[in-house]
């Protein structure tokens, strides 16, 4: 799992083998150690959660950790294998009267594009070894 944090917006991508994981499991979870010269600096955790409770779902943080809480129509979505991934876009105003804006991302993996390359998810990733791919069905392929 791969995760980008770019300005108000959280995107996680998965490969196919993650995304059967979570489905399983209910959890994905990824932990980056920060190491500096002097040793040891923290831990940042990532992960994506199936909440069959939840109403919707949410981004929660907790201290340098970051969590897509998925609702049950939204892990729908992602394991549908002809969708994308799950979007959530959220809009309000702020004290200055000003609107503002977040958004969060859990989508499946695919190669870098060129006009020669299929459309496919990337099931999985063995390091040595390229990624196996699948093609997205409901698509050329």
């Amino acid at each position: 799992m791969k995760i980008r944090i770019q300005d108000n917006s959280v995107r996680f991508r998965l490969t196919l083998r993650e995304v059967e994981t979570l489905e399983k499991e209910g959890r994905i979870e990824r932990v980056t150690r920060v190491l500096n010269a002097d040793g040891p600096a923290g831990v940042f955790r990532y992960a994506i959660v199936a909440v069959p409770s939840a109403a919707e779902s949410t981004l929660e943080l907790d201290g340098a950790s970051i969590e897509f809480r998925l609702a049950p129509a939204d892990l729908a979505v992602l394991l549908d294998p002809t969708q994308e991934g799950v979007y959530l876009r959220r809009e309000w105003s702020g004290r200055d009267g000003e609107t503002q804006r977040f958004m969060a991302f859990a989508e499946k993996d695919r190669p870098g594009s060129t006009c020669v390359k299929p459309e496919a998810w990337i099931y999985d990733a063995q390091p040595g070894h390229p990624p196996e791919t699948r093609p997205i069905p409901g698509r050329n392929a």
